[in-house]
């Protein structure tokens, strides 16, 4: 597993991770602050009923009677915020020192854990969250800010990757000795043929057939922006959950499948926020719907060993959620893109879909790629 060999970084000493882990959580909340400002305003023009119920789930939330950890959660992440970025501020400009390094410390563990009853209050605001995504499916200027707030993360990281770490941006990406385009071509032709034959054997058996509902007119400018942004997004999320958290984890775990086991279980979590999610919590079926999530995390793991890189693993994603976007969409989905065709969400059956139609996927991309394990140790050194 040389991609998860640590030894090619230049700097794996135990700070440097949750240094960069939380540089790129900061940056990309900070992103997702900026970019999604417009999104409640929008909603406001084209449903101004949905507008006010927004603002009254909000009121509501706000008067409702927090706890003790929901009460210190939002001081403890703006402090630790404050504390942890002049802590490093101070540590890298002032001559390194271990007293810097320990208010920086303090600063990022006051962070995370003001982000647990952050993200925890996010996940619960159900009504609100699928009000807010219904205007990506009436504006694709919002369907594009949505998926713009996904690859800011990769400036805080790529800047600890290189800075703080002193790794390669190739190291971070592969062990080949360049990016392997081509992989990421043809995992991504595999997803979509398998996802295809799959749905159209499946169509034949059930009685979920596919709904042709194409209209031209809306679906143009989304088809082009999910062919742009969301192989993107798809590679954003590869990149900092397969990629760099995984290396974290392995480094202070020393084993790739725990390591494996938590990431994707991260993974399901931060999807939890989801309206399939929401759907399988009130049917009482939602371990079923995120045991789907966990899969696919876990499957885009042993892509990444396969791989010894993430090409593979980044090809299929993004192959998995243009598929959604353009051909095959789901009633109430995450993404509310105008497809041309539409299915019934069924928790169930399509969490057994994602491990049957992944299992497949894997093994071709492990008959394949064993013909031409083309890949050399990446090196450290200035930035690629």
């Amino acid at each position: 597993m040389r991609y998860y060999d640590p030894s090619p970084i230049g700097d794996t000493r135990w700070f440097t991770w949750p240094i960069v882990l939380w540089m790129t959580i900061i940056v990309w909340i900070g992103g997702q602050l900026i970019l999604t400002v417009p999104l409640p305003f929008m909603l406001g023009a084209y449903d101004p009923e949905g507008f006010a119920r927004l603002f009254e789930l909000f009121d509501a939330e706000t008067a409702r009677p927090k706890s003790l950890f929901e009460r210190i959660g939002t001081p403890s992440l703006v402090v630790g915020t404050l504390t942890g970025g002049l802590g490093l501020l101070a540590y890298f400009l002032g001559g390194r020192e271990k007293g810097a390094l320990w208010i920086a410390m303090i600063g990022i563990f006051l962070t995370f854990f003001g982000l647990v009853p952050f993200f925890m209050s996010s996940a619960e605001m159900t009504e609100a969250n699928e009000l807010v995504l219904s205007v990506i499916g009436l504006s694709p200027f919002a369907y594009m800010l949505m998926l713009l707030t996904f690859p800011v993360a990769l400036i805080g990281l790529y800047w600890g990757w290189t800075r703080v770490h002193k790794g390669t941006l190739r190291a971070l990406h592969t062990t080949a000795k360049r990016f392997r385009w081509l992989r990421v071509a043809q995992s991504f032709l595999i997803m979509w043929i398998v996802l295809g034959l799959y749905g159209l054997t499946l169509s034949q058996f059930t009685d979920n057939a596919p709904q042709f509902v194409f209209d031209a007119a809306r679906f143009v400018p989304y088809a082009i922006l999910s062919l742009l942004l969301l192989p993107v997004q798809s590679a954003t999320e590869e990149i900092v959950v397969r990629g760099y958290m995984n290396k974290a984890a392995i480094r202070f775990l020393g084993n790739k499948w725990v390591a494996f086991i938590l990431t994707s279980g991260l993974f399901m979590a931060l999807h939890l926020a989801n309206p399939e999610a929401s759907a399988g919590a009130a049917s009482g079926n939602l371990p079923i719907v995120m045991s789907g999530y966990f899969f696919f995390g876990f499957a885009a793991c042993l892509m990444v060993l396969i791989d010894d890189g993430l090409e593979s693993a980044i090809g299929v994603h993004a192959a998995n959620n243009t598929f959604a976007a353009i051909f095959v969409n789901y009633e109430n989905s995450v993404l509310p893109t105008p497809s041309i065709w539409q299915v019934r969400a069924e928790p169930t059956g399509d969490a057994i879909s994602t491990i049957l139609i992944l299992s497949i996927v894997l093994g071709l991309l492990y008959l394949t790629r064993q013909k031409n394990r083309d890949v050399t140790p990446a090196t450290v050194g200035a930035a690629d």
